[in-house]
């Protein structure tokens, strides 16, 4: 676990993007806005939190395969 990352720029900022999509999430649920918004807003949530785990636990550096640029 790389404990230095959610100290960094970096890091605060992917923690504040999953907030903000999980706020989003929020509301759209509890406005009970056409399941289409709510659905994008959860999968644009979990994709946030994946890529969280994904640089706290240093993954980016083990698999090689992808382009982190692009994703």
């Amino acid at each position: 676990v790389d404990r230095a990352y959610p100290r960094s720029v970096p890091g605060v900022l992917k923690i504040c993007r999953t907030l903000v999509a999980l706020a989003t999430l929020l509301c759209f649920v509890a406005s009970e806005a056409h399941e289409a918004y709510a659905a994008l807003a959860g999968m644009e949530t979990l994709i946030t939190l994946l890529f969280l785990l994904l640089y706290l636990l240093r993954l980016d550096a083990r698999i090689r395969c992808l382009s982190w640029p692009l994703a």
